[in-house]
């Protein structure tokens, strides 16, 4: 999977200078007994503000977040095709809620267990391979949504020193991802014959488990990426005593 396109536009709009986490956004400190829980409340309350950049820590507009390409990859079973998307927006992640926020600074991971009510992307997709035993070809705008996603994230962070300040940087994510249900709608397949068009949607959706089973490990590759990507842009901006206190 490439996404080297999806990595150049979310770093785009950062440079690399030391900053400041503004007083609008709440911070934590390592030394504090209620360490974790107040960690699950930052985030949380970080999230809730997405819609506005806070451009002195590197992280940009997440509500909408828009990338400009994405390929989840043809799966071994019910999807014999490649999904090709562009022009992506995904909202959904401003009412992302953490029940578990641990951050291990001996191993250097961060655990994030998640759920939100609702993930959309909506899309301009391009498609054409084999769906359980049916043909589908497409090229058109459409939508993804998951409900109840829940999000469980790791980040394994590196340590090391900018102008005499310590930062993290992501190493690598891991990233499982759960929804209760999925639902799919792609416009003009097969060049606009409706009828085709409604019964490949049906089928979609009706077998949306399998659909999904058969290239969850894409997905979750593709926003584990992303999800790394935004955290690395804010770690190299704010230092790692900024961020959770003196060690």
């Amino acid at each position: 999977m490439t996404y080297a396109t999806v990595l150049y536009a979310l770093c785009l709009a950062t440079t690399c200078y030391s900053a400041e986490i503004p007083s609008s956004l709440q911070k934590c400190n390592r030394k504090d007994g209620n360490f974790d829980k107040c960690l699950v409340s930052a985030i949380d309350d970080a999230l809730s503000k997405s819609a506005n950049p806070v451009k002195e820590i590197g992280l940009g507009t997440l509500e909408p977040l828009d990338v400009p390409s994405l390929v989840i990859g043809e799966g071994s079973g019910a999807v014999a095709f490649q999904q090709n998307y562009r022009d992506i927006k995904i909202s959904g992640f401003s009412k992302v809620k953490c029940s578990k926020a641990d951050m291990n600074f001996d191993t250097k991971v961060l655990t994030l267990d998640c759920k939100t009510p609702l993930v959309r992307m909506d899309f301009h997709y391009e498609i054409n391979g084999k769906l359980l035993v049916l043909p589908i070809k497409g090229d058109g705008p459409g939508f993804i949504e998951m409900d109840k996603l829940r999000l469980e994230v790791s980040f394994a962070l590196e340590e090391y020193d900018k102008k005499g300040k310590k930062h993290y940087k992501v190493a690598s994510t891991k990233l499982v991802l759960t929804p209760q249900l999925m639902r799919f709608h792609l416009e003009n397949l097969f060049d606009g014959d409706k009828a085709l068009g409604d019964n490949i949607n049906q089928v979609l959706n009706e077998n949306w488990s399998e659909v999904f089973s058969d290239v969850k490990t894409s997905y979750e590759e593709a926003f584990g990426q992303i999800f790394g990507s935004i955290l690395d842009n804010v770690l190299k901006k704010v230092s790692t005593r900024e961020i959770f206190g003196d060690a």
